[in-house]
């Protein structure tokens, strides 16, 4: 295996931005571990963007972000990384995997419920619909970069799809069927979490894990799209107090809102203009 270089134990390539990257810092300061950081921003938000140049696709091929440097060694997939730490430093700051195997398997089962994940079709899972419903947001920053400019940037993406994806939210929208199928995606998965904390628990599983450090991400960009009114809905009452229970916690400033990206923050008052997502009446009906 080829070593990158380091200066310390952990670095992290992150964007502020960026949901996985948002779930590592969050995991990394409920572990209370020290990293150092190499913030990249992606092509994608801005101009300037460097997650394409020659020197982060030294780091990660595929230009996307996170990784995680220990010692050189690289780790790309965000949950893999949230693994690694907490078998790193188990008894330092929040057990985010604990040694439980009932508990292990429920985090797996929700870990494939909300991961980005890139095996299964687009929308189709609780995880995967949160993207669908950010597109004008990055359609947005796309549109302000020069038509060349995209062009030129992603004709190389490592990533095909993801080239493919930025070409649709560059030059046109998403096809209607794809909302609609995330909107059915995040209402099944927003009634499954209710229903999860039906036990009566401040979190998920009881105590603080992994699939809290999931939600926390996914709720605040539901926040970022103007759909977190959702939560105002008869039916979500336990949703909207463990929502307010994940924002109190030290993590969600330390490792998300200070994180944020200007350019990102002018997408979103842009877009939705202080009004609410014009998806937010289909997904309250749709519970």
């Amino acid at each position: 295996m080829t070593l990158i270089p380091f200066e310390q134990e952990y670095e992290l390539y992150h964007f502020g931005e960026s949901m996985c990257a948002q779930m590592v810092r969050v995991a990394f300061a409920e572990k209370e571990i020290d990293y150092k950081s190499h913030h990249i921003v992606l092509c994608d938000i801005s101009v300037d963007g460097d997650n394409m140049s020659p020197s982060y696709l030294a780091v990660n091929p595929k230009a996307v972000v996170p990784t995680l440097i220990h010692n050189g060694v690289p780790i790309y997939d965000s949950c893999e990384i949230i693994r690694y730490i907490d078998s790193q430093k188990p008894n330092q700051g929040q057990r985010l995997r604990p040694p439980d195997s009932e508990k292990i398997a429920e985090i797996e089962t929700w870990t494939q419920e909300t991961s980005m994940r890139e095996d299964v079709g687009f929308a189709s899972t609780f995880g995967t619909a949160i993207p669908a419903v950010t597109s004008p947001i990055i359609g947005y920053c796309l549109k302000r970069q020069p038509v060349l400019h995209v062009i030129r940037t992603y004709w190389n993406h490592p990533m095909k799809e993801r080239r493919y994806a930025f070409y649709i939210m560059r030059f046109f929208k998403l096809p209607r069927r794809l909302i609609e199928k995330a909107v059915a995606n995040l209402a099944k998965g927003l009634v499954q979490i209710e229903k999860n904390l039906s036990h009566g628990g401040d979190y998920m599983l009881g105590e603080f894990t992994q699939i809290d450090v999931m939600l926390m991400v996914h709720f605040h960009r539901l926040e970022d799209v103007h759909l977190i009114k959702v939560l105002e809905h008869p039916s979500l009452k336990k949703t909207a107090a463990y929502w307010n229970r994940l924002q109190a916690r030290a993590s969600y400033e330390s490792a998300i809102t200070k994180w944020h990206h200007e350019n990102w923050r002018e997408a979103v008052d842009v877009v939705f203009n202080g009004k609410p997502s014009p998806w937010l009446e289909e997904l309250s009906t749709a519970l």
